[in-house]
């Protein structure tokens, strides 16, 4: 029987893990901290182990360092569980030696994907690399490679780098040269991603890959965005150029997912054995280093020119060609009825994924507008993006989903926005109902009885009207009755361990019972472990997002979970406490 190892010290993820895998007839072993964990995989030997990222004590990646540097479990395919998807916690993971990750919430088939996906790939090494079968006389030529000249195998080409290395010596008397290849921005693109639709991404980066290389050598992937090209003979430098350009070139176009175009540019790095390194882990890890920002760089006989990332003037540019040509998309950050668990709406963030800096966060990119005098533009952009897909969505019809929009106190200021708005819904022709409109209590207690008039007036149009970032110091309980919104939104630094606060659980049990007198709702916002949610229910708080819930995601799967019969609720989240 498949013995898998939880080590998580969320006891609740673990219990709905464990049911899960014992469906499947899984032998599950379980840990509540690091450090039992790596004592019960160095005595029970796992076949595979899913750990969490943030746990007290050692935390995940100290668990993955201490595995890896034991050979009795180096080997053991290993996926992460984590609330983080920001590419630098997921790319860290993936360089200490992690096979995968999933990101909560997650569903029950992207489990059991994942899981069935490493054990497939260690069932194949085993049977390949059965010690009769191994053959270092002579490598296989690329052609003859299994499959198109790719495998998702690390140690395959080690076996072919020591057999040319060592048994063909004539074959190095010029020098043998060894690509990799970095696509940016992949990390933040399958961030939302479920498991098949990376999987079908993969298919399309190997696919081109594969295109340029199998005839020219070795291809194997030594991380989810990184690549690694062993070249079968001695090339000139001009023939080993027109490999890396020919592979920078195929991916300056997009790639489509599910009618999505996806940019993931390529840069390449070039190390020649024996020059650069005289063994295969530094060759690699030469040619990593010469990658640059974009392009192809050589690691030592050409040595790569000194780049730099774009200033703030080329980013300003680059902004306003991105909106020009419409490059900015929209994400949907799933909203949920804390008492039934249901989907209610979402909240709209933009996401600009830059070529060369990849993903940009929202501060920097807020930042950006501002100091370019951009915010207009951004905030008109971004009401017209999200209308368009409103329309298509035909959400009028059952306005059952809010949808929620923050605008900026420059475009709320505009002295034509109600008119602005007007023509908005006329042009798409949108039910105002399905709306919300987002504005920071900071902008409007600038001048409330201006923003008091400007409320009501767009209030006229039917548009809801959401009061953000309340509690961030500038709260007054006398504007709260006074300001006419719909929904009070509760600052994630509110919600931020508020199970162990007891002063800053009295102050959101104040604001939402104040929100409930005037008939209004209130949404937290931030929400990221179950005991923030379970008080929060307990507080009779009407609805909540955050990373526990759900992830941004993009419209296509939105689209998915709105219009699902089935009606989408939270996965690994428990909404059957009692409310007291």
């Amino acid at each position: 029987m498949t013995t898998i190892l939880i080590i998580e010290d969320d006891e609740i993820v673990r219990k709905l893990i464990r049911k899960i895998l014992s469906q499947k007839q899984y032998e599950v072993l379980e840990a509540a901290e690091g450090q039992g964990g790596v004592r019960l995989a160095m005595m029970a030997r796992p076949d595979l182990i899913i750990c969490d990222v943030m746990m007290p004590g050692i935390d995940g990646y100290g668990v993955l360092q201490q595995l890896q540097s034991q050979p009795e479990t180096a080997m053991i395919p290993f996926i992460f569980l984590t609330a983080c998807a920001e590419r630098q916690d997921i790319r860290q993971g993936m360089r200490l030696g992690a096979d995968d990750y999933l990101t909560k919430p997650f569903t029950k088939e992207d489990l059991l994907s994942a899981i069935a996906a490493r054990l497939s790939k260690v069932s194949s090494f085993q049977q390949h690399f059965e010690p009769q079968d191994i053959n270092f006389e002579c490598p296989p030529e690329p052609a003859q490679q299994e499959g198109n000249g790719y495998c998702d195998d690390r140690f395959r080409l080690q076996e072919i780098f020591e057999a040319i290395a060592c048994n063909f010596p004539d074959a190095t008397q010029g020098q043998l040269s060894l690509l990799t290849i970095r696509l940016a921005g992949y990390g933040a693109v399958c961030a939302h991603r479920d498991v098949s639709k990376r999987a079908s991404l993969d298919q399309g980066i190997v696919g081109r890959l594969t295109e340029i290389c199998r005839q020219q050598g070795w291809l194997v992937r030594l991380a989810e965005d990184q690549f690694c090209a062993l070249l079968s003979a001695p090339q000139t430098h001009d023939q080993i150029e027109a490999i890396a350009q020919a592979i920078v070139k195929i991916f300056q176009d997009p790639l489509t997912l599910g009618g999505e175009q996806l940019s993931l540019p390529a840069t390449v790095g070039i190390a020649q054995y024996p020059a650069d390194a005289d063994n295969l882990a530094d060759l690699v890890a030469q040619a990593q280093a010469a990658q640059g920002p974009k392009g192809y760089q050589w690691a030592s006989r050409h040595p790569p020119t000194q780049l730099v990332y774009p200033s703030d003037i080329d980013l300003a540019k680059d902004l306003q060609n991105a909106l020009q040509h419409e490059q900015l998309t929209i994400l949907y950050q799933p909203q949920f009825d804390l008492g039934s668990g249901a989907m209610v709406g979402a909240e709209t963030l933009l996401h600009w994924e830059h070529p060369l800096r990849g993903a940009i966060s929202i501060p920097e990119l807020l930042a950006i507008a501002k100091d370019n005098n951009l915010l207009d533009t951004l905030d008109q952009y971004k009401l017209n993006q999200i209308c368009r897909q409103l329309r298509h969505w035909q959400i009028p019809a059952s306005p059952a989903y809010q949808i929620m929009i923050n605008l900026s106190a420059a475009q709320f200021n505009q002295a034509n926005f109600h008119q602005e708005l007007s023509r908005l819904f006329i042009e798409n022709a949108l039910t105002p109902a399905c709306l919300t409109l987002e504005f920071a209590e900071a902008t409007l207690l600038k001048n409330p009885a201006t923003s008091i008039r400007r409320l009501k007036a767009i209030k006229t149009l039917g548009v809801k009207i959401a009061l953000t970032g309340f509690g961030q110091g500038y709260s007054s309980l006398d504007y709260l009755k006074k300001f006419p919104f719909d929904y009070l939104k509760l600052d994630p630094a509110l919600i931020r361990n508020l199970h162990q606060n007891q002063a800053q659980k009295t102050l959101v049990s104040t604001l939402i019972t104040t929100a409930h007198g005037q008939q209004r709702q209130a949404i937290a916002e931030g929400i990221e472990h179950q005991a923030e949610l379970d008080c929060l229910r307990q507080l009779h708080c009407d609805y909540g997002q955050g990373f526990l819930l759900g992830y941004p995601i993009h419209g296509a799967e939105f689209e998915r979970l709105a219009f699902d019969p089935t009606i989408f609720r939270c996965n690994l989240v428990t909404f059957d406490a009692p409310n007291s």
